[in-house]
């Protein structure tokens, strides 16, 4: 199955791919925020890809009111991205996932861009857990 990670944020997007079968998720790439036009790019890549899944990254672990106020920002682009598409989303936890995108920048070398690892951490810890 594939599934699509996404790092929600009021200004950029980060996505990351992932295959259940070998329960790896890669980094993809980071998009602008253009409201309802990037929820329209998302639903067309959404079926051109044959995405099966979306996981969407919701600060849960901590609830301090930035934490509050981002947990609300992502549950409501995906209440507006799932009309648009035909396969489930699910809430994967993303505290500390911009942590560790830096973490892994910072001592693993890797390149892709900040969001598109967080999207990555999310996505995996869902295929962790899955």
């Amino acid at each position: 199955m594939r599934i699509l990670g996404i790092d929600y944020g009021k200004k950029k997007i980060g996505l990351a791919l992932g295959e259940s079968d070998v329960r790896v998720a890669v980094p993809l790439e980071k998009i602008e925020n253009r409201g309802d036009e990037t929820l329209k790019e998302l639903a067309k890549m959404i079926k051109d890809e044959g995405i099966d899944l979306v996981v969407v990254g919701v600060p849960l672990a901590v609830q301090m009111h930035e934490n509050k106020l981002q947990t609300h920002r992502s549950r409501t682009f995906a209440a507006k991205l799932q009309p648009l598409i035909t396969v489930p989303i699910v809430e994967e936890d993303e505290s500390f996932t911009t942590a560790e995108s830096q973490r892994l920048m910072r001592d693993e070398g890797a390149t892709a861009d900040e969001d598109a690892l967080a999207a990555m951490v999310i996505l995996q810890t869902y295929l962790n857990r899955a």
